[in-house]
């Protein structure tokens, strides 16, 4: 009687789906979970944002707080199980992201557009990191700009959940919730870089890899959460784990989502359609006006204006631009000409002082006249000095340091010309203070 007390107790409720079953329906709900599908994801793909390029930079950023730390989550989902078998099958999935691709799949990468040379004996945060210095987010920039608390928090509660709650959560978190969506996820993501990115293929490698070729690693996961199903208590632990990181992937595309919403809109420029005369450009306003390339064209007919002021002596012995000057948090001297494209202004800078943190949507060439320093553009350092000319793009935070003397640089701008396109053009600051 013992015995057979025992054999029923063991066998399986015929009501309860199979290990193979159960999974396969997790796998269906994990698909249509808002994660996968979340509308962010489309507006990037689709260019539906007000700053595409913007908010493929701050993807970029932002989701470095959660891949810099995956071989944590792997080695921590290690930790947890039990099986060696589990455990050495992951081991060498913790091994392909330390130590790079594998060659036996170079014919397969190369199929896809990657070289072998891009990715081999490259850990996969290297690849990542790489991406970021092609978009100018190198060790300083990235101090500079903090992630968002749904970034952080987003990489403390995966991690947490692979760590603190058992195996099956944790397999499911990393399996079922993560491996096995990578690839959809980075589809629209990947999509919006190759559009709107001018990132050379190798420096993006990273997205193509997981796009394209990275699926060993979601069948490894999905066939031990297979194994560890044929428990029927660590079932809902799996879908549990499952959920958490699919929950928390939501959670930071909501976020992201509304960042990119409340950037300011970047007009686009529209290429001309239709055929292009031998020798055109195929856009600009070069088309419209040279009568060789565009015969239907009105002959330009350039206008005499009046000579008006035409110089100014001795800039920089007066006094300077007061609110300028007070802005900056330095001496500049403008240059007063009557120029309907370019203005021209000097900037002093005393040893060691620098100007404050600031941007604006008019682009600046520099000359260095005098002394040394440097210059931080969206967290890159340049050095320059006497001799050197600098260029710093539009709406890019720059700030310029002197070293220990004194420096002097001549600045010249598109300002008027934006102005007399009747543009509204933006500058912030960020505050003044010393090197």
């Amino acid at each position: 009687m013992i015995s057979k007390h025992t054999s029923e107790v063991a066998a399986p409720r015929s009501s309860e789906p199979s290990a193979r079953e159960f999974i396969e329906g997790l796998e269906r709900e994990v698909h249509a979970h808002r994660a996968v599908n979340h509308p962010y994801l489309r507006a990037l793909a689709s260019g539906q944002l007000p700053d595409p390029v913007g908010a493929l930079r701050d993807y970029a950023h932002q989701y470095f707080a959660y891949s810099t730390n995956f071989q944590r989550y792997l080695t921590a989902t290690i930790s947890q199980l039990d099986g060696p078998e589990h455990r050495k099958v992951l081991l060498a999935n913790l091994l392909e992201e330390a130590h790079g691709v594998s060659p036996d799949e170079a014919d397969l990468m190369r199929r896809h557009g990657i070289e072998l040379e891009w990715v081999e004996n490259v850990p996969h945060p290297v690849l990542y990191r790489r991406y970021l210095d092609a978009l100018g987010m190198d060790e300083a920039w990235l101090r500079a700009h903090p992630f968002c608390d749904e970034a952080v928090l987003w990489s403390q509660l995966f991690l947490q959940c692979c760590t603190s709650m058992g195996p099956a959560a944790a397999v499911g978190a990393m399996g079922i919730g993560t491996e096995l969506i990578v690839r959809i996820v980075y589809t629209p993501i990947l999509e919006a870089i190759q559009k709107y990115m001018d990132v050379s293929p190798r420096d993006r490698v990273f997205f193509d890899l997981h796009q394209k070729i990275d699926d060993e690693h979601g069948e490894v996961l999905l066939k031990i959460a297979e194994e560890l199903a044929e428990d029927l208590e660590q079932r809902p632990r799996l879908r549990a784990g499952a959920l958490m990181a699919l929950t928390l992937r939501a959670s930071f595309y909501d976020s992201l989502l509304w960042r990119a919403q409340s950037m300011a809109r970047v007009p686009r420029l529209r290429v001309a359609q239709g055929p292009v005369a031998d020798g055109a450009t195929g856009g600009g306003s070069a088309g419209f006006v040279d009568t060789h390339r565009n015969r239907d064209s009105l002959e330009p007919r350039p206008v005499e204006h009046e000579l008006g002021t035409l110089v100014h002596r001795q800039v920089g012995r007066e006094g300077a631009a007061e609110d300028f000057s007070r802005s900056r948090g330095h001496p500049v001297y403008e240059v007063s000409l009557p120029a309907r494209a370019l203005s021209f202004s000097i900037g002093e800078l005393a040893p060691g002082q620098a100007t404050s943190n600031h941007r604006h949507a008019y682009e600046s060439l520099i000359y260095i006249l005098q002394g040394s320093g440097w210059t931080l553009i969206e967290g890159r350092r340049v050095e320059w000095s006497a001799g050197d000319a600098l260029y710093v793009p539009p709406w890019n935070w720059h700030q310029h340091v002197a070293s220990d003397e004194k420096a002097v640089y001549l600045t010249g701008t598109n300002l008027p010309l934006l102005n007399s396109l009747g543009q509204t053009v933006l500058r912030q600051e960020q505050g003044t203070g010393k090197a």
